[in-house]
């Protein structure tokens, strides 16, 4: 049975498959192959000592999906999220989503942020579906591992 919970200790390394999963389309997130994964457990242990938030959509056998939020200096409480291309398309995405807002209402947040890419043409319409807003366009943000430089875009959503 497929259900949201909250991210245990347990799932980093099924967790960091799916990363790498992700990572390696080169496609839509800004984690490329050859991360370090040492640096994302530092951050998942950070949001299990209650700096930020953390959930999984599970399977019984495998993470399919993962969304946390997390302070960010320059731009507030940010989200990050991704779901295994095998699961997309069935709302496990709309579902983290939602359960990330209703977490940061609950924490009393007044707003939340992500970046995204601009050709993540799902991954935007999600968002604006959600109440996310443009707040700022960073042309040439990133730069990929192929030399590639993508622009990424801020969104927010007043809580």
């Amino acid at each position: 049975m497929s259900a949201i919970r909250e991210l245990h200790e347990r799932d980093f390394d099924a967790l960091l498959s799916l990363f790498e999963r992700v990572a390696d389309e080169r496609r839509w997130i800004g984690t490329e192959p050859g991360f370090d994964r040492e640096q994302y457990r530092r951050r998942w242990r950070k949001i299990l000592r209650g700096e930020g938030a953390g959930f999984v959509w599970a399977e019984p056998e495998r993470i399919a999906g993962y969304i946390g939020v997390y302070p960010h200096d320059e731009y507030g409480h940010v989200i990050g999220m991704l779901v295994d291309e095998r699961y997309r398309g069935r709302g496990i995405g709309k579902a983290l989503l939602t359960r990330v807002i209703e977490w940061a209402r609950t924490a009393g947040l007044v707003e939340i942020s992500l970046l995204v890419f601009p050709h993540n043409e799902r991954a935007l319409a999600l968002y604006r579906n959600a109440g996310f807003q443009q707040r700022d366009y960073y042309p040439g943000d990133v730069t990929r591992q192929t030399g590639e430089v993508w622009d990424s875009l801020l969104m927010t959503k007043r809580l």
